[in-house]
């Protein structure tokens, strides 16, 4: 009997020590929301920023940097990336003549730099006519307090002075039509389970606009026609739902999205070859016919 109460007693409180573990552990990757201003490096990273725009739009970035440095925000440094976002006070928000023009959520700019010849690159996005916040990669907890910093590239992602439609909400089309062209050669191979309504022609340009790659033709002729369609076994993106992956070697696009991988375009690279990212991590350059390469991919998910 002894004997089975101390087994109890050490299952419950390796049980209980697990649980510790797991609250500590979330309570670590939480956000941490501070006023502090921003670290040595950041307002160089900012100030080099400034000087990519005119001086109007300058005096709007100054602004809103003076505004959200002593508000509050949060800083959190993952595995291999740190993320800011600024938040502000609710109670006396960032003023209207502050913003610029353009309200959705988009990339403003990116740049390059090096530290002790270690290569980084930062993020700025926008929300709602002004900065959201940024990412910088890798990871820069060790570099937050440097004093010398290497500038190697810098770019404007999205002209803030530029209108975009602001919310995009996707909505199925019902009953799903019937496709020619490459969609209606997908659809014989497997059937279309969902297809969104596409991008309104007025807004277009501005989302393809911040995608920095050469899009397949393809790929844009689809997008006249849907904004995302789901084959059940695989998809490919619309442009309001594309995102990057950042590889050693840069990051990559995700225009369709398979059990084992996804179809791909690396960002800067204006030859318009494809590539298969496998989730293993391997890469393969499958050349620039993506009609080719989305069919060869369609069939393959057939079994």
């Amino acid at each position: 009997m002894n004997t089975i109460l101390i087994l109890l007693a050490v299952i419950i409180g390796i049980i209980g020590l697990i649980v510790l573990v797991l609250v500590v552990a979330s309570y670590l990757r939480r956000p941490k929301f501070n006023n502090k201003g921003f670290t040595i490096l950041e307002k160089k990273l900012i100030t080099e920023l400034y000087e990519l725009f005119d001086s109007e739009t300058q005096t709007k970035l100054k602004a809103q940097m003076e505004y959200f440095e002593p508000k509050r925000k949060w800083r959190q440094y993952w595995e291999k990336s740190m993320s800011v976002e600024l938040y502000g006070d609710n109670e006396s928000p960032l003023p209207n003549h502050f913003r610029y023009q353009r309200k959705d959520e988009s990339k403003l700019a990116s740049l390059r730099f090096k530290v002790n010849d270690k290569k980084y690159d930062i993020e700025f996005n926008n929300y709602n006519g002004r900065i959201w916040g940024w990412k910088i990669r890798p990871k820069p907890k060790s570099i937050m307090k440097v004093t010398a910093i290497d500038i190697t590239h810098k770019k404007i992602n999205n002209d803030p002075n530029s209108f975009a439609q602001s919310h995009f909400k996707k909505e199925q089309i019902k009953p799903i039509p019937k496709f020619d062209g490459l969609l209606g050669e997908l659809n014989t191979i497997q059937a279309i389970t969902q297809v969104f309504q596409p991008i309104s022609s007025q807004y277009l340009p501005n989302y393809i606009k911040g995608i920095d790659a050469k899009l397949p033709l393809e790929y844009l002729n689809i997008l006249e026609q849907s904004e995302g369609v789901d084959f059940g076994n695989y998809r490919i993106l619309g442009l309001s739902d594309i995102y990057s992956t950042g590889l050693d070697d840069g990051n990559y696009y995700h225009l369709a999205e398979f059990d084992d991988g996804v179809i791909a375009l690396k960002e800067e690279d204006n030859t318009g070859t494809i590539y298969y990212c496998h989730y293993s991590g391997l890469l393969d350059n499958l050349g620039t016919n993506f009609k080719k390469v989305i069919v060869d991919c369609a069939k393959s998910t057939i079994v």
